[in-house]
């Protein structure tokens, strides 16, 4: 088991990647979409196909890293491109399915997984692990298992790979999930420590064939901030953060093929 594809890609809505300079030494493709009105929280319709069709023309789907969690809406147009069945294993401190019980037809960093439900036959189901608060009915959703984190009951690694019935498993990190010495981002954040979410990651490429991954999660910029000491060393957090899972998935997709 291991990474299907290969490579690293670093979608640019914001200048954020551009400060994280020991992440982007990594050898990476560089997709830039500042240009682009209407992507922020939500994604208009022209936005989203000028999206897919950059996307689409990339060479590196290993690993993604996708920016601000507003921007989180472009896992739905990632999971597009698979075409195997496959299961959804979402670490984020929400569960982004604004949409499950009502008619929406607007595409958000909120309701991308309820799209993707709807709209992707070939996803079978979705893991979401990390919530400190979930919606009751949302528990009772089809093809949806939630695992709300708890730092004095986490979930045993086991039983949550229990619950995935695909061999293929798409990996989609929002950073939010962490607790905040772990990283900074703007949204409400959850209790999950990085060590925890590593534990995870190595135990998911031992046991399933990843076709992909994705990480968002990124402070918000400006060109005033950016030069603050506060907003530095949020920086430097989100990096170290960033770092820690990308080298995890390298390493252990690497250990899984050498294995093979």
């Amino acid at each position: 088991m291991a990474l299907l594809h290969d490579g690293i890609t670093m979608i640019h809505f914001d200048e954020t990647y551009h400060l994280q300079t020991k992440l982007s030494r990594y050898a990476h493709d560089n997709i830039n979409f500042m240009d682009l009105e209407h992507t922020n929280l939500f994604c208009g319709r022209k936005a989203f196909h000028t999206i897919k069709a950059r996307l689409g023309e990339r060479k590196q789907k290993g690993i993604t890293f996708l920016g601000s969690g507003n921007y989180h809406y472009v896992t739905y147009i990632l999971l597009q491109e698979i075409t195997e069945p496959f299961t959804l294993v979402l670490f984020d401190n929400h569960t982004d399915l604004a949409a499950s019980d009502e008619k929406c037809t607007l595409l958000s960093c909120g309701s991308w997984v309820s799209f993707a439900l709807k709209k992707i036959p070939l996803l079978k189901q979705v893991i979401i692990i990390g919530p400190t608060s979930v919606q009751s009915h949302q528990t009772r959703l089809p093809r949806v298992t939630i695992y709300p984190f708890n730092i004095k009951h986490p979930y045993y690694l086991k039983s949550v790979l229990s619950s995935i019935h695909t061999e293929h498993i798409y990996i989609s990190i929002d950073k939010d999930v962490l607790n905040t010495f772990e990283a900074e981002t703007n949204w409400d954040q959850g209790a999950m420590d990085l060590q925890t979410l590593t534990q995870y990651l190595k135990l998911l490429f031992e046991k399933r064939d990843v076709e992909g991954v994705d990480i968002c999660g990124e402070s918000k910029i400006s060109t005033v901030s950016q030069f603050l000491p506060d907003f530095q060393r949020t920086i430097k957090k989100n990096e170290n953060a960033n770092l820690m899972i990308l080298r995890e998935c390298l390493n252990s997709s690497s250990k899984q093929t050498k294995g093979a």
